[in-house]
């Protein structure tokens, strides 16, 4: 449910010409062109992503190398693809070039445009919930991953409240306080929006994860690293509140609302979407993440 900056699909590139970044941009070329023969036409940082420095090797090859801390994500992202490019309809990025120690991926690029760049024409919201629909739809076990119930998720979510609440909540003003806490009740404490089945999911989809062709067809979805076992209203929250009509053409293809609290999780986990960036910031002590994390925390607050 995480909030992230444009990731490759913008193809927005950082400035990285200085300093260390220039030589880790040169460590990782090295290896991709000594393991896999790639990069020695071109090798351009891609994206600001959170989890991955991330590279377009001669024009047509993604790389991508985990920072530290995510590496569990990559290798799950190696496990999983494989297998679920095989059961969905959309294409989705399908590591070619894999290398465990160092470890890294490399895939065909996917072309196309964040959805926000293409706009509501054309078939892809369609698409996309059918899409969805397919991914929902893999057993956990056919990809790698372990089935979890809605208690376990219950209280992965209060456990990281409760961080939150410790070192979040004292940035907000007093009455932003009340109104954040009123949030994290609402999010845990209602045994009926936890009546929930859990599914394979995306975990991120938002406008940067969703490439479109210039004819407004669906050219596949990317991200994967937060792909796991959770509430898949949360593939859906973003697209319902950050671009409702296209949302709600997504969720009429998904087959509509598949239980009557489908909406107000929504609304929560659209809620929480920032305070994931504000932690990042956090940890990672990146100031301006923790100050644009805080804005969308304040907004969304009920």
């Amino acid at each position: 449910m995480a909030e992230r900056p444009r990731s490759i699909a913008a193809r927005n590139r950082r400035p990285v010409e200085l300093g260390w970044w220039r030589l880790l941009r040169e460590h990782h070329r090295s290896i991709v062109e000594t393991r896999f023969g790639r990069g020695s036409a071109s090798f351009d940082p891609l994206g600001g992503g959170w989890a991955h420095d991330t590279y377009l090797a001669d024009g047509a090859w993604v790389f991508q190398f985990p920072r530290a801390g995510e590496e569990e994500a990559m290798q799950r992202q190696i496990a999983l693809l494989p297998e679920l490019a095989a059961r969905v309809s959309a294409p989705i990025p399908v590591p070619v070039h894999v290398s465990i120690d160092p470890l890294c991926m490399g895939y065909r690029a996917i072309e196309g445009l964040p959805f926000d760049e293409v706009g509501e024409a054309g078939a892809w919201p369609e698409q996309l919930g059918r899409f969805l629909t397919e991914v929902h739809a893999v057993p956990p076990e056919a990809v790698g991953l372990e089935a979890r119930g809605p208690a376990s998720l219950r209280e992965a979510l209060r456990a990281r409240l409760v961080g939150w609440r410790a070192t979040i909540v004292p940035r907000l003003r007093p009455a932003e306080r009340e109104a954040a806490l009123d949030l994290f009740a609402a999010c845990v404490d209602d045994d009926a929006i936890w009546r929930i089945a859990p599914r394979l999911t995306h975990g991120d989809v938002g406008a940067e994860h969703i490439l479109v062709t210039p004819r407004g067809a669906l050219a596949g979805v990317i991200d994967w690293g937060d792909a796991s076992v959770g509430d898949p209203v949360g593939d859906l929250a973003w697209l319902l509140h950050g671009a409702p009509a296209i949302g709600e053409r997504v969720l009429a293809a998904y087959g509509g609302e598949p239980d009557p609290h489908l909406r107000p999780r929504a609304r929560l986990w659209f809620a929480l979407m920032p305070w994931y960036e504000v932690e990042y910031g956090i940890e990672t002590s990146q100031p301006a993440f923790v100050e644009s994390g805080l804005a969308g925390v304040v907004a969304r607050l009920p």
